[in-house]
C-alpha cells in the first residue's frame, strides 16, 4: 500500500515538475520575442504579429527568423489572392496594365521570400536579408507603376504593400540581424 501511495506522490510531482518547467521555457521564449521586438523599429507590431501566431512562444531565434520570412510569405500569398476579383473590376487599359505589372512584382516578391526562406532555413542569414530586401523592393514597385504616367493613384493593394514592407520586413530585418549578431 505504501508503495502504490509513492508512485502516485512521483506521478504528481512529476506533473507539477514537467507543468513547471513548461512555464519557464514559455516565459523564456516570451522573452526572446520581447528581447527581440525591442530591436525592432515598430516594437508594437512586432509583438502583435508574433503574439498572433502561438508558435512564436516555443521557438528559439532560428525559428523566430523562419516564422518572420513565414509571415511575408503568407502576406504575398494573400495579396496576389486579390487580383483575380481586382481585374474583374478594372476595365480601362492602364489599370489592367498597372495591375499586369503589380501582380508581377507580387510573385516576384514570393519567389524572393520563399528562397529566403529557404536560406534562413540553412542558416545562411546574410542571404535571406537580402532576398527578403529584394522581395520587398519588388513589392514596392508596385506603387511605382500607379505613380507614373497619368491618372495617378495608388495601387489596390496599398494595404499590401504597406504591411509586407514597412512592417514584417522590418520585424524580419531585426530578428536576422540578431541572428546575425549586429
Amino acid at each position: 500500500m505504501a508503495s502504490n501511495n509513492n508512485n502516485k506522490l512521483m506521478a504528481i510531482m512529476l506533473v507539477l515538475l514537467v507543468g513547471f518547467l513548461s512555464v519557464n521555457v514559455s516565459e523564456a521564449a516570451s522573452e526572446l520575442v520581447k528581447r527581440v521586438c525591442e530591436q525592432s523599429n515598430d516594437n508594437g507590431y512586432c509583438l502583435a504579429a508574433f503574439g498572433s501566431d502561438p508558435r512564436s512562444d516555443s521557438l528559439g531565434l532560428h525559428g523566430l527568423g523562419i516564422l518572420s520570412i513565414q509571415m511575408n510569405i503568407i502576406a504575398a500569398q494573400d495579396a496576389l489572392g486579390k487580383f483575380p476579383d481586382l481585374r474583374k473590376n478594372v476595365t480601362d487599359e492602364v489599370g489592367q496594365r498597372r495591375l499586369a505589372v503589380c501582380q508581377s512584382d507580387f510573385e516576384t516578391a514570393l519567389k524572393k521570400f520563399n528562397e529566403a526562406f529557404s536560406a534562413a532555413d540553412k542558416k545562411a542569414y546574410s542571404e535571406a536579408k537580402n532576398l527578403v530586401s529584394d522581395g520587398g523592393n519588388s513589392v514596392f514597385d508596385c506603387r511605382t507603376a500607379y505613380k507614373w504616367g497619368d491618372p495617378v493613384a495608388d495601387p489596390p493593394v496599398s494595404a499590401d504593400i504597406q504591411k509586407i514592407t514597412n512592417n514584417i520586413v522590418r520585424v524580419i530585418n531585426t530578428v536576422l540581424d540578431v541572428l546575425m549578431g549586429k
